[in-house]
């Protein structure tokens, strides 16, 4: 047998272990999103409302972590003013957190006698943003039917590049800068959709400035993510009172089986668990107006979108306003379509109070140049203001505070609650089961004997590892050494010369492959690479944390269950467990060990030197990144106060701290 096929060998012809890791984490979901549907169908009064609005509300600013402060002045700066035919333009900056500003463009019709009804605009992930062709095609519609617009340039689009370093894009903006930032926010527990839900709030804290609104008709709509935007201000803002969500809303379970994966801040951590469902956003908002704008093409699906209204319609009803639930549907692909626009239109004119235009046609729309409506010279609000904050350095700030926090607390006393933290994650919702180990291979490899193993990780998910054992000690108990790292058996090759070194020292080196890895890597998924951003582990892993859990946990139990299976297997010397921790995906190894003492001794290589040093790398590599997201964990411990906990305890040598190092 050749390292190759060794590398390629696939356990699956014995167990199908393709579709596993999917099937578990989808019939979770599915269970959990059954009991909120239970849930819902018990509301028949208006108290029984309240109380999941009250309830759905507090899970999810829970999710996201608590907001930031609107007490910043917003100090907003008009750049300039252009003019369209029956409104003008005012190109507007205002300060959302210290030193994190806003560009935004502020639609106003002429002519106006009274302060009018006004609609905030949020736009979804056209990299363009409010100056995009679609997005002021929109902004036009509303403002022709006599409504104010404020429309605002998204983190990471238009005017606010984050990675805009010397005059360059570096990371590439919407979804992957988005994503690059959302990634290291899930460790410190605070979500990147908290940044963009305060921006949204911010932008009516400025509407309410201006003398021309009408404070008490005051809108909201964007599509896709600004469909997420709107979603997340129907959950949280009660000045608004009226909503158009459009080309989000669906169901997750629709959405689910579609395979699309959705950027950082669209995922709201934990909250699928208490069956919290895309229906739970329009329930948030009855009775007030809301218009579900949906796209009969769209890769969110419309059968979602249908299904979610259809069962929406009670909870206006409950408080006999089913008219102002309304469900507008066009025959096209994922956008703000010109008839959504119009649609759009209409229900806000009606519902805040202007009723003195009448609707446009597509000949009416004169669009602007982009750079007309820059509210800054050169098109970047980092160009002009160099101390600009963004995602990244908001969470560089919270690093610095998160770790101050734990440096208070008593060693003692923290390694407890670290324990503590970390078995509940990794434990978290596991149903125990009999390992039922399975040898099911056996190869040659030169001086070396190789077994294929597979066992019971939970029920309906197995592990899988390749044993290598030198055939001089074919009859001696060995000591066994779990190799947890980067690839697993798919990654042999750079890892052999070690592999041979410690099985002619007469141990035995189990190659392990955790959940999703090596030779049990899953089914693809869309069209990109299992490991690529967005590709097929990144949506498994994002679909684990909206429900609660996380890919890092689910591998560190992997581990531990191994731990179980050495103590059924024959030949080895079980109470003297070692793990051998490679690169990030070490870390498996590395926090198995600290919760479960039956591993021994722990050796540790190329290591994160600490989940800190990850989280605040502004330019790290960002494939495989959710496979090590272990979500708040810097609340509660870095890497390398297990590496010290586990020095102390003797089980790690003190070369780590060398190589963590270099």
């Amino acid at each position: 047998m050749t390292i190759r096929k060794l590398e390629d060998y696939d356990p699956s012809h014995f167990y199908d272990m393709k579709s596993q890791l999917k099937d578990f984490i989808y019939e979770r979901t599915r269970k959990a999103l059954e009991k909120g549907k239970t849930d819902r169908s018990q509301i028949n009064t208006k108290e029984q409302l309240k109380k999941r609005q009250t309830y759905i509300r507090r899970l999810f600013l829970d999710s996201l972590g608590g907001l930031p402060s609107c007490e910043t002045p917003l100090e907003p700066q008009i750049t300039g003013i252009i003019k369209g035919h029956g409104f003008h333009i005012e190109k507007v900056i205002y300060q959302s957190r210290p030193d994190c500003f806003v560009t935004a463009n502020l639609y106003i019709p002429n002519g106006l006698q009274k302060p009018s009804g006004a609609v905030l605009f949020l736009c979804g992930h056209d990299p363009l943003a409010k100056h995009s062709e679609e997005y002021q095609m929109v902004c036009q519609c509303l403002t022709k039917r006599g409504l104010i617009v404020l429309a605002l340039d998204p983190i990471g689009q238009g005017e606010r590049l984050s990675y805009y370093d010397n005059g360059m894009e570096v990371i590439s903006r919407g979804t992957t800068e988005h994503t690059h930032a959302g990634f290291q926010c899930l460790m410190t527990g605070y979500p990147s959709a908290r940044y963009f839900l305060h921006d949204a709030l911010r932008g009516i804290d400025y509407l309410l400035t201006r003398p021309e609104v009408d404070p008490e008709n005051i809108g909201v709509t964007g599509n896709s993510g600004g469909g997420t935007q709107t979603s997340m201000l129907m959950l949280y803002d009660d000045r608004i009172k009226a909503f158009a969500p459009g080309t989000f809303v669906t169901g997750y379970e629709e959405n689910m089986l579609t395979g699309v994966p959705q950027d950082s801040e669209q995922n709201w951590p934990g909250l699928i668990q208490h069956g919290f469902d895309h229906e739970d956003i329009l329930l948030s908002a009855a009775p007030k107006p809301v218009a579900v704008l949906a796209a009969s093409y769209d890769f969110f699906p419309v059968e979602g979108a249908r299904k979610t209204l259809e069962s929406a319609k009670k909870y206006w009803e409950i408080w006999g306003k089913e008219e102002d639930l309304y469900y507008i549907e066009d025959a096209s692909k994922h956008s703000y379509s010109f008839r959504l626009a119009q649609a759009a239109g209409e229900f806000f004119a009606k519902t805040l109070g202007v009723t003195d235009r009448e609707a446009i046609s597509f000949e009416d729309i004169k669009l602007f140049k982009p750079s007309e409506l820059w509210c800054t010279v050169k098109g970047q609000i980092r160009e002009e203001r160099k101390n600009t904050r963004f995602i990244f350095e908001e969470n560089l700030t919270l690093l610095t505070r998160l770790k101050a926090e734990r440096d208070i607390q008593g060693d003692d006393r923290k390694k407890d609650s670290v324990y503590n933290w970390i078995k509940e994650q990794v434990f978290y919702q596991r149903v125990p089961c009999p390992v039922n180990l399975r040898d099911i291979a056996e190869f040659d490899y030169y001086d070396l004997s190789v077994k294929s193993y597979i066992w019971r990780s939970q029920e309906k998910v197995m592990n899988h590892c390749l044993a290598f054992k030198d055939h001089t000690f074919h009859n001696t108990a060995t000591s066994p050494v779990i190799a947890v790292w980067d690839g697993g058996t798919g990654r042999l090759e750079e890892h052999i010369e070690w592999i041979k070194e410690q099985c002619q020292k007469g141990k035995t080196v189990f190659v392990l492959n955790t959940s999703g890895v090596g030779g049990i890597s899953p089914y693809p998924i869309g069209i990109r690479d299992m490991g690529d951003m967005f590709g097929t582990m990144y949506k498994l892993a994002d679909d684990l944390i909206r429900y609660g859990d996380s890919l890092c946990a689910l591998r560190i139990y992997d581990v531990i269950r191994m731990v179980d299976m050495l103590q059924e297997f024959e030949g080895t010397d079980h109470g003297n467990i070692h793990v051998y921790a490679h690169g990030k995906q070490g870390v498996y190894g590395v926090l198995a060990a600290f919760i479960d003492k039956r591993i021994k001794t722990l050796s540790v290589e190329q290591p994160m030197p600490s989940y800190a040093s990850w989280a605040g790398d502004r330019y790290y590599t960002m494939e495989e990144a959710m496979s090590i997201i272990l979500p708040q964990a810097l609340k509660i411990f870095d890497l390398d106060e297990i590496y010290e906990w586990l020095i102390k305890e003797k089980r790690l040598k003190q070369t780590v701290k060398k190589r963590m190092r270099r």
